[in-house]
C-alpha cells in the first residue's frame, strides 16, 4: 500500500492491515524463507517539519531452512519498531554520518510504500544463519547424513581426516627444530 505523505493528516495514520506475503515477495525478488501466515502489522504514521515517523508492530510466521542441517523448521517474527523517513536525500559520493543520520531513511518522491517498510523490518529480524535448535549438530562433512538423527557409518576417524585440508597434508608432519 502505497501512501502520499501529503495525506497524513495532522493528527497522524493509523493503519492495522495482513499481507499475504505475496507483494514482499515480488518487492524483494528471492527470500530464503516463506510464509506460513500473513503478516499482520499496525502502523502509527505522524508527519512534522518534512519527516515522517512511523512506528509499527509486525507479527508473521515463517518457514525457515536451518543453516547447519537444512531442515525446514517454522519461526516467529514480532517485532516492534520506528522508522523515520525524510524527503529526497543527499546524492554525494562521499559524506562523513553522523550518529543522527544511521536512523534515517530517504524518501523518493512523495510516497511511502508499507510492503517496503515490512521488508525491511523482515530483513532486520529473520536471522543470517537461523537454527533449528541451539544445539543443532548439523550434517556430516564426510557422508551429508544429519548427526541430529544419531551417528553416521564414517566413524570418528574418517571425520577427523575429512577436516584436514589435503593442500595442509604435508604440514601435519612438519617439526620445528
Amino acid at each position: 500500500m502505497k501512501i502520499n505523505i501529503h495525506d497524513i493528516p495532522d493528527a497522524g495514520l493509523v493503519l492495522d492491515f495482513k499481507d499475504e506475503g505475496k507483494n514482499i515477495e515480488e518487492l524483494a525478488g528471492r527470500l530464503d524463507f516463506s510464509f506460513l501466515s500473513p503478516v499482520s502489522a499496525h502502523l502509527d504514521i505522524s508527519s512534522s517539519e518534512g519527516m515522517v515517523n512511523v512506528n509499527g508492530n509486525m507479527q508473521a510466521r515463517l518457514l525457515v531452512g536451518c543453516s547447519r542441517c537444512l531442515k525446514e523448521f517454522q519461526s516467529g517474527i514480532d517485532t516492534d519498531f520506528s522508522v523515520i523517513y525524510v524527503p529526497g536525500g543527499e546524492k554525494e559520493t562521499e559524506k562523513e554520518l553522523k550518529p543522527g543520520d544511521l536512523e534515517l531513511n530517504y524518501l523518493d518522491g512523495h510516497e511511502l510504500d508499507t510492503t517496503e517498510i515490512l521488508l525491511a523490518q523482515l530483513s532486520l529480524e529473520v536471522p543470517i544463519k537461523p537454527l533449528c535448535r541451539e544445539d543443532c549438530k548439523g550434517l556430516c562433512p564426510k557422508c551429508g547424513a544429519d548427526m541430529n538423527a544419531g551417528a553416521c557409518g564414517c566413524g570418528e576417524e574418517a571425520k577427523t581426516d575429512s577436516k584436514t585440508d589435503a593442500r595442509f597434508a604435508k604440514l601435519k608432519d612438519f617439526k620445528v627444530k
